[in-house]
């Protein structure tokens, strides 16, 4: 019967100091990296929102959905739901960007002041580059999928 006062007995401890040497040295705490990948990307869940809610509505119409004449909220279906979603990832923009930018030197991995230095500035010019070209996309607006959710 084990005691339950005593501290759980750590896997590393059987092992010759050669082979926890060996082990990785960095750990990442459960569901810690799904949250950050999910913040990290928000530019990306901006613009899938708009380009899936169009594409659900081209095949629930059959066809093209048309600015001022196919209105999203009247197409009906899964849509009276998934047209809300863009606006809320719009709405939350003040407030995710920011936290998307930190988020790119506050990764959830455990490495070296100088790697996490370099992997910071890595990922936050991609994080920089991922913003512009998702605003790039939304401005120019191919397919007029921002101005057919306006509508």
């Amino acid at each position: 019967m084990d005691n339950p006062y005593q501290a759980p007995i750590d896997a590393t401890t059987d092992l010759p100091p050669a082979a926890v040497a060996s082990q990785p040295s960095f750990r990442l705490p459960r569901g810690s990296f799904v949250v950050w990948l999910m913040v990290y990307l928000y530019p990306l869940w901006l613009i899938g929102s708009f380009y899936m809610t169009w594409w659900i509505a081209w095949h629930l119409l059959g066809h093209r959905p048309r600015p001022s004449l196919d209105d999203p909220k009247s197409i009906g279906g899964i849509l009276d739901f998934l047209y809300y979603v863009p606006g809320i990832f719009l709405v939350l923009m003040p407030i995710l960007v920011p936290i998307g930018l930190a988020s790119s030197f506050l990764f959830p991995i455990n490495v070296q002041r100088k790697t996490r230095c370099v992997l910071g500035i890595a990922l936050l010019v991609l994080y920089v580059t991922i913003g512009a070209f998702v605003f790039r996309t939304l401005r120019s607006d191919p397919n007029h999928v921002v101005r057919w959710w306006l509508d």
